[in-house]
């Protein structure tokens, strides 16, 4: 049986995805977090310019998080992929267009110019409800199952259940459906170990210590 071993920074919103579909798959692996802008000599040997996470399978190194959730899935037992070729296809798509809301979300945890606020919060809302109207009231992407797609959009959808909670940007507020499926994958056990103990509170603290724009619609009304 292949043992995996998955290896990045443990805030990196990229190696999450992995451990749910391995964890999903119930596959034997293990996970090593290293510190930022502090690789190991190991880890420069086996990656090019030290890029992170990586998937190592008997000492080869695979990188970018769509191949190795799908190196994951092919080689493990079951399909985390619909059955239906159209859906599988469409479920790629949604897989490629969660990384660019992981970038909108980044620049609304960080910014400090208003315009790029707006826009990108206006961005994060526009993109999700492409997605509102395509879930409907399934609990999970493609209905009852939980999917590959669900475990990519985990990061997404917990910087986003995050910035509502702790600094009022309603984001959910005007997406019901997205709402609800967000709860439903926040509290699959695959998705809640896929992180580091207190990673929400810890991302929260960081934000808010970073005095970025975000942090002050604590004390206004979310737009």
């Amino acid at each position: 049986m292949t043992k995996f071993k998955i290896v990045g920074y443990d805030y990196c919103p990229f190696i999450q995805p992995s451990i749910i579909a391995l964890m999903e798959k119930k596959a034997d692996f293990s996970v090593t977090y290293i510190e930022p802008g502090n690789n190991p000599d190991w880890v420069n040997e086996v990656s090019p310019q030290g890029a992170t996470p990586f998937l190592l399978i008997d000492g080869k190194a695979l990188f970018e998080s769509a191949a190795m959730i799908e190196f994951v899935n092919d080689t493990t037992g079951g399909d985390l992929y619909p059955d239906d070729a159209f859906l599988k296809a469409q479920n790629r798509m949604w897989i490629a267009r969660s990384y660019a809301l992981l970038d909108n979300l980044y620049a609304l945890k960080t910014t400090d110019d208003p315009c790029v606020f707006k826009a990108e919060k206006a961005a994060v809302r526009a993109k999700l409800g492409d997605i509102e109207d395509l879930i409907g009231e399934n609990p999970f992407f493609n209905g009852n199952d939980f999917g590959l797609v669900d475990g990519v959009f985990a990061p997404v959808l917990r910087t986003i259940a995050m910035l509502d909670e702790r600094f009022n940007l309603n984001l959910f507020d005007v997406l019901p459906n997205v709402k609800r499926w967000s709860k439903n994958v926040l509290s699959r056990p695959s998705v809640k170990s896929s992180v580091v103990e207190n990673f929400d509170e810890k991302s929260a603290d960081k934000i808010a210590q970073s005095n970025a724009l975000v942090c002050r619609q604590q004390a206004q009304p979310a737009t």
